[in-house]
């Protein structure tokens, strides 16, 4: 398996980049659009997270700027009826942790804005997936969170004097749907307890 390639640019679109190597052997990449949002300009140095993808006679290369992009596309392809070209569609569309939210709160709306993804789908990726992203979502980072710093701070703190694992606050807090800007601290830590408790039990 080759896990990543560096190289330089030699062509870059929303769905594929192109890099060479310093062996002169180039690579014909496909990529999600966040993916080439976050490339260098053309002649620039790139290092893409890569899988290769072997189905019966097709050999594709994909690759991500991010290893979570990465974790996630591998994991999007065990869910049945979900191949490459929807992970891509999927990581293209939205955020990574809109998507983990919208898997762990079981909103289909939001999943169903994806191309390719129909009501029926969004059930099967809701089913296969609930409680097993926790790969993808330790990677989340501060500004991933849809709390205000200060209330996240707040509830963080309170949640730690009470015992509770740091990682794992986080990582909850990180899953809480849109609604939550609108909790005060004192409802949002009650909301984190009990979805910290339905986890570990």
């Amino acid at each position: 398996m080759i896990s990543y390639i560096r190289g330089k640019v030699i062509h870059k679109s929303p769905v594929k980049a192109i890099l060479e190597n310093a062996a002169g052997v180039a690579f014909e990449i496909n990529i999600p659009i966040s993916t080439f949002e976050k490339m260098p300009e053309l002649g620039e140095e790139c290092v893409l997270h890569t899988i290769l993808h072997v189905v019966q006679d097709d050999v594709r290369l994909f690759g991500f700027s991010d290893p979570v992009e990465k974790e996630l596309f591998l994991t999007l392809n065990t869910v049945s009826g979900i191949g490459p070209k929807i992970a891509l569609s999927i990581i293209s569309t939205m955020p990574i942790p809109t998507f983990v939210r919208a898997i762990e709160n079981g909103e289909e709306a939001i999943l169903t804005r994806v191309p390719g993804i129909g009501k029926k789908s969004a059930q099967r990726l809701i089913v296969e997936l609930k409680g097993s992203l926790s790969r993808v979502s330790d990677h989340f980072g501060p500004e991933d969170h849809v709390l205000h710093e200060d209330v996240f701070a707040e509830v963080e703190n309170a949640l730690l004097t009470l015992g509770f694992n740091s990682k794992e606050i986080r990582r909850q807090l990180s899953l809480l749907p849109a609604e939550a800007r609108e909790m005060n601290a004192e409802a949002l830590i009650k909301e984190t307890i009990k979805r910290l408790y339905q986890r570990n039990h």
